[in-house]
């Protein structure tokens, strides 16, 4: 064998490595909604984190440790009709099975873990998964910055917040968490994304049902005009007759501030209740108005009082939250 029939053999097999490398990372990006899934199950402590952890393993990296654990679960159940299905999931990098997706995805791991969210996120990805961006609402940073807000609402309030609204709530997958720890009299998710409103109505389906306890309008945040601690919001009834409904909040959340201008938060009447997060993600092309850091966003966002400021790293940028009355 020559040196240079040599090298070209080499080259070939570092091509074919690289491409693997490739595929390896397109895969793995294309279900990173588990890093923010994996950040919920450790922050309820659920006693089934390990068996979602092999499920990670084996989508994103073809653990065969994890791939055995998950295999030997099967087996323990017991067949169903849908055992095949399953095993084709957790095999899917082995097999080159193409056919995983989100949905898939997640309907199998609510047949593995016993959780309510879960579900919730399962059946709505049913209807939704070609139009909902579950990749960017269910990353890690997001997931993570929404329970850091849960965490210091409870430091902070008692159980009644009350109504709440959620200025660019987007999906609001963030209010059936708030459901669940506190008592909310309305939850109103004001989104200027048509797409949002049917959306993130179906995913809080039980409380949009129950007299509109939860309900998105379409609405520009940074044009909304207060009188008399409310403002007038227009929505569609079930006879497709467009209404208005004056809302008076106890509390505005804004986890979205990046892509508004400083409007919105002018626009409060003095002594409302505001918590917001904004972030230093210049790189983001969506982002228009980030901050270096929490003192320019206090800077920014003055409050006469101030009752929490801090940032978190979600790794690939650093959120800031301050929770106080303009």
């Amino acid at each position: 064998m020559t040196d240079n029939t040599k090298q070209e053999q080499e080259l070939d097999i570092s091509l074919d490595k690289t491409k693997a490398m490739i595929e390896e990372h397109k895969h793995a990006k294309n279900f990173y909604w588990l890093n923010g899934i994996e950040e919920y199950l450790q922050h309820r402590n659920h006693p089934q984190l390990d068996v979602f952890q092999d499920i990670k393993k084996v989508i994103l990296y073809a653990n065969p440790w994890a791939l055995k654990n998950c295999v030997m679960r099967e087996i323990e159940r017991g067949e169903t009709e849908l055992t095949q299905e399953w095993v084709n999931i957790i095999m899917a990098k082995f097999i080159d099975y193409k056919h995983v997706n989100h949905r898939k995805l997640l309907r199998y791991m609510c047949h593995c873990i016993d959780d309510e969210y879960l579900r919730t996120a399962s059946i709505w990805s049913i209807k939704w998964q070609e139009k909902a961006n579950v990749n960017d609402h269910f990353s890690r940073g997001q997931v993570l910055s929404k329970l850091w807000m849960i965490d210091q609402f409870n430091e902070l309030f008692g159980k009644e917040l009350g109504t709440v609204v959620h200025y660019g709530g987007w999906y609001a997958t963030i209010a059936q968490l708030l459901f669940e720890h506190f008592e909310i009299e309305k939850y109103w998710n004001l989104e200027i994304d048509a797409d949002c409103i049917g959306i993130s109505e179906h995913f809080n389906r039980v409380q949009h049902q129950n007299e509109w306890q939860f309900k998105a309008s379409m609405q520009d945040c940074d044009s909304l005009e207060y009188k008399n601690g409310g403002f007038d919001t227009w929505v569609q009834n079930r006879h497709d007759e467009t209404i208005s409904i004056n809302v008076k909040p106890n509390l505005i959340i804004n986890t979205s501030c990046e892509h508004m201008t400083d409007s919105w938060f002018h626009n409060l009447p003095d002594g409302m209740l505001v918590c917001l997060q904004t972030n230093d993600y210049f790189d983001n092309p969506q982002h228009s108005n980030c901050v270096h850091g929490v003192d320019e966003a206090k800077q920014k966002y003055p409050m006469s009082t101030l009752y929490y400021e801090g940032e978190i790293d979600t790794e690939l940028y650093n959120r800031f939250m301050l929770i106080g009355k303009k």
